[in-house]
Parts: structure tokens; sequence; C-alpha cells
């Protein structure tokens, strides 16, 4: 372990509050997706900004040292999405996008506060989600809500933000690099617009702009869901598997508005048959779930066809499958907290009126967002007001993404003049850890100003459709 009191002593100098100014006490951790150990430690930051006798609690922080033992001097923070995922959900990274970074700095993923083991807001893991309706889900997770109480209104943008720097000090670096995606994208530049001086470079992965609301994206994921309809017609096998795509599509959903289905599944935990229930609005879950990725929306066709001939078994084993992975879901309560505080006042009529109209999506989600922020009454937080930032930025994205397609980073450009935007054309939703994006994000970091060449992003190929319970044509 690395020597830390040159550490200790700059962030003395730089006027971290006493009390909060004591050495991390590291420990060597295992992190769920990270084969190697890391060192963690539980930083102590204020539990309420404007209210210093509320005392404290600890903000969770992981740090992948280097490979070389001479470290550059800046690390890069790790900012999760959401909002509501935690920085130890994704260590994975350190194998993929992250890992030509590890080469030569240390990499430090923090849990957002009320996230991962930074006191989770999470509602328990429901056994019987599957079976509940629709209105039975949606009271439990209000329910849940209602139990956080006066702690939901600590989980704000602004908080995290403030407690990056309580990190950023308690390390003791002077400058550090931030690499975010999607929701980790506004914290990062929340974070530079509070303290630009402490930012050396961003990275913004499926970059959030300042326009974008949080349950208003539904027109989005109806045009990424018509793209891939398009491709299937476009494209000789799924083509001729599949020739009624958009007819078979209209007829489930028309079925679904009529009576909700049902089948018997084993269930992804006992084993055990369990009668599972699917409407429309977890039909439609399901399918924005699986338009994030490329490979996930190579599925939709086939698994569109197997629902009209009344195969639900497919489509339901998809969602039954989301079970397991609760723990890396993002916490409901920061989630909610930061949507209905800082996302849902902002929506005006015109945004409502586009979502409506928004195909086969509609307003179907707003409306949960609705009930749930109308039911929890948080006081809304006043729109941050959008700052030109001077560090070096370096912009991705995906063309083919649903929630934050290239066109937000064209955006958030605006306020960026010394940034640059790359887009792979056959990429989803985040895209460093694709083709060569590792490479250039460690071409970035040893050279924020220089202009990427990112051609070789063009290299990143399209899945096979597939057309059956085999997968793609031969």
């Amino acid at each position: 372990m690395r020597i830390w009191i040159f550490r200790i002593g700059l962030a003395a100098l730089l006027g971290m509050p006493l009390g909060l100014a004591a050495a991390p006490a590291w420990q060597t951790c295992h992190l769920p997706g990270e084969r190697d150990a890391l060192h963690c430690a539980a930083i102590a930051v204020p539990r309420d900004y404007a209210d210093a006798s509320r005392g404290s609690f600890d903000i969770h922080v992981a740090v992948a040292r280097s490979i070389r033992t001479r470290a550059e001097a800046d690390p890069l923070f790790v900012l999760a999405g959401g909002p509501g995922q935690a920085g130890s959900d994704i260590v994975f990274l350190l194998d993929t996008a992250l890992a030509k970074v590890r080469a030569s700095r240390d990499i430090v993923f923090i849990d957002q506060r009320g996230t991962g083991r930074s006191g989770r807001l999470g509602c328990a893991d429901d056994a019987d989600a599957l079976t509940l309706r629709d209105s039975e889900l949606q009271a439990s997770t209000l329910a849940c809500l209602k139990g956080f109480g006066p702690d939901l209104l600590l989980h704000t943008t602004a908080a995290a933000v403030e407690d990056l720097e309580r990190v950023r000090l308690s390390l003791g670096y002077a400058r550090i690099n931030l690499w975010g995606a999607s929701y980790g994208s506004r914290l990062a530049q929340a974070y530079a617009q509070r303290y630009p001086t402490t930012v050396r470079s961003l990275i913004l992965d499926g970059v959030v702009d300042a326009d974008l609301i949080i349950g208003a994206e539904s027109y989005q994921f109806q045009a990424a869901l018509d793209a891939v309809l398009q491709r299937c017609t476009d494209d000789a096998d799924c083509g001729r598997a599949f020739p009624a795509l958009r007819t078979q599509l209209r007829d489930v959903l028309q079925r679904l508005d009529a009576d909700a289905a049902a089948t018997t599944l084993a269930h992804p935990r006992s084993g055990q048959p369990a009668h599972v229930r699917i409407s429309r609005q977890r039909l439609l879950q399901t399918i924005r779930h699986l338009l994030y990725s490329t490979r996930g929306a190579a599925q939709l066709p086939y698994l569109i066809a197997r629902a009209d001939a009344g195969d639900w078994r497919p489509l339901l084993a998809i969602q039954a499958s989301s079970i397991d992975l609760a723990a890396a879901q993002p916490a409901a309560g920061v989630l909610l907290a930061i949507a209905c505080r800082e996302d849902w006042p902002r929506l005006t009529a015109a945004q409502r009126a586009r979502e409506a109209q928004a195909g086969v999506f509609g307003a179907a989600g707003l409306a949960s967002l609705d009930e749930l922020c109308g039911a929890l009454a948080l006081p809304p937080l006043p729109p941050s007001s959008v700052q030109t930032l001077t560090p070096p930025a370096l912009l991705l994205s995906g063309a083919l993404d649903p929630v934050t397609p290239p066109v937000r980073a064209d955006r958030a450009l605006r306020t960026l003049p010394q940034g640059q935007h790359v887009v792979a054309a056959h990429a989803g939703h985040v895209i460093s850890g694709l083709g060569c994006a590792p490479a250039l994000l460690r071409r970035f970091l040893d050279a924020p100003l220089r202009t990427i060449d990112a051609t070789c992003l063009g290299e990143i190929v399209l899945p096979a459709f597939q057309t059956s319970a085999a997968g793609a044509s031969p």
C-alpha cells in the first residue's frame, strides 16, 4: 500500500473541514465483477450540508491502483448512472472500458450517497413481483419510498457534488479527471461548474444535456424502436423471417389492452412453476430495456413474433432475469428523489403533449412518474444554471442510443468550448467499453487538448438479428 502522508497534508492546505481531514482507513476489498482486490474506504461527509448538527454519514470509495508503480498525479473518478447506480456496481469496467487508462492512473469508484455501500435507498426485492398486477407493484413502490421519509430530501445532485469534493480532499488529489455515464455525465458537469479549477478533463458517455428530463424520453425510445423495426425489414434474414413485424407488435399490444396475458414460467430463484402476468406496460418496459444495447435490440423481432404467436416465455424470461439482478438496479429512493425534485417540476405542457404522441410508448411512463412524484410531494429544486465549462472534454455517443442520442451531446457541446464529440454508428447507450473506445479514453487523458481520431469506432459491427430459438441465421 502506498504512503498517503503527502495527500493528507495537501488536504489540510486546501482547507478541508476539521473532522473530515483524517486519513481514510483503507481496507482490501473484493467487489462483484472484479477479480482483483481493490482498496476501499468509508469517507465521512455531512449528512445535511445546510445543517451541520445533523452529523455525517459515510461515502464508500473503491480505488484501483494504477498498474504502473508511479501513477499520474491526477486519477480518474468514475461516476455511475441512474440516478441511483453505484460505482461499486460497475467495477467490471476495469476489465473493459478502463483497462488501458488504469495502466497509468488510479481509478476511483464512488458510491453516490444513497447508492451501493453509501446507505442505499433501495426497495426490498419482491420475490412475487412477476405475479403481481401493475397497480400492486406501483403501490408497493410508493409505500417503500414513503418509508424513507425526510431522508429523501438529502439526496440531490448538488449534495452529490459536495460529497465528491469531500472525497477529493480526503484522498488528497489536487486535480482529477471525471468519467460520467448517462446521469453520471450530468453529475460530472455539475461538479465542473461548482469546482472548475480542480477538474483536469471530462469524459462524458451517453451525455445528459441540460434539457433532458428524466421520465420524459418516450419519443426517443419510439424513434429507436422504429429504427430497429426498419433495420429488420431491410435485413434479408430478419425481413424474411418476420415480414409483418409492425402488424404483429400492434396486434400484441391490442390484445394486452383488452386483457393482460399470463403464462406459467419457472421462477428464476425457486425453479417452481409461477403464474406470471404480463401487461402492455410491462411489455413496453422490457422493450425499452432491450433497446439500450444493440445485442438486446437484435432479439426484439424474434420476441415480438413469439408473443404474437402466443408464446410469452422468451419475453417473460428476460423480465424474470431482472429479479436476480435487483441489487445492481438503481436505488429507487435516489432515482425518485432526484427525478421528482430536479426534473419532474420542469415538465412543460408541450413536452407532455410530445410524450402523449410517442407512438406505442405514449405517456404511460410519465403517468407513473406523475403518480409517484405527486404522492411523495417533495419540494422542487430551482433549475440549475447553465454555465460554460472550461475543462477539455471528450463526449461519446452511440448513434442507436434510445435515451441519450448524439443530439444530446451536440447540445451539451454549446457549454463545452474545449469539447469534442465522437459517435459510434453501430452502438447504443454508453460506448466506452466497445471496440477501440478504451484506447481513445487513454489517448484523450494523456493529451486532453489533442483532437481524437475516432474513425476506428466504425469497426464496431451490429450483431445479427435473432431469427429463431437457436439464434441468428447461419
